[in-house]
Formats: C-alpha cells, sequence, structure tokens
C-alpha cells in the first residue's frame, strides 16, 4: 500500500494469520489492514493462498502495535490459544 501514513508493523508467515493478527489489532483500537485484501479477483485470490503477508498500522499507533504483535506471538509461542499457529515465525519489521 503505498499511503504514506502507514507503515508495516508484521510480515505473518500468511494471508490467513495476517487477517486474523489485524483483526486483533483492530480489536485493541489500532487502525490495522492487510494490505490486498480487498482483491477478489482470480489474481488477488491466488496470492491470498501462498506467501507472507503484511500488517500495517498507521504510523501514530506503530510503537503500541509493536508490543501488541510481541505479546501475541509470545502467547502463541506459549503454546497460548491466540497467535500465529506457526509459533510466531513470522518476522516483525518496520
Amino acid at each position: 500500500m503505498s499511503d504514506p501514513d502507514f507503515v508495516v508493523v508484521h510480515t505473518a508467515a500468511g494471508h490467513t494469520q495476517a487477517k486474523i493478527l489485524a483483526g486483533f489489532l483492530e480489536s485493541e483500537g489500532i487502525t490495522a489492514r492487510v494490505p490486498g485484501s480487498e482483491l477478489t479477483d482470480e489474481f488477488g485470490m491466488a496470492q491470498k493462498l501462498t506467501g507472507a503477508a503484511d500488517v500495517i498500522v498507521l504510523g501514530r499507533d506503530l510503537e503500541r502495535a509493536r508490543d501488541i504483535v510481541a505479546a501475541w506471538i509470545e502467547r502463541a509461542s506459549s503454546g497460548g490459544p491466540d497467535g500465529p499457529g506457526d509459533g510466531g515465525s513470522g518476522a516483525a519489521t518496520d
């Protein structure tokens, strides 16, 4: 996404994981998106099935979002019911 107000807070292992994290961030009051989620044609659907997916947040929320993502990953890696199914192997990015 080229909107300068948004920055990548996390790169998830896949689109589904990214959407779950974005929803979790939204539940915490942070505007979050997964670029490309709105695509519904064949190309867009194929993109959702392969590879990593970014989760973006407003720049003003970046630090708080990073803390929430870190807690989400930690909870998942300790066997908690919420968080990435891969134990948090997605890399957090700036």
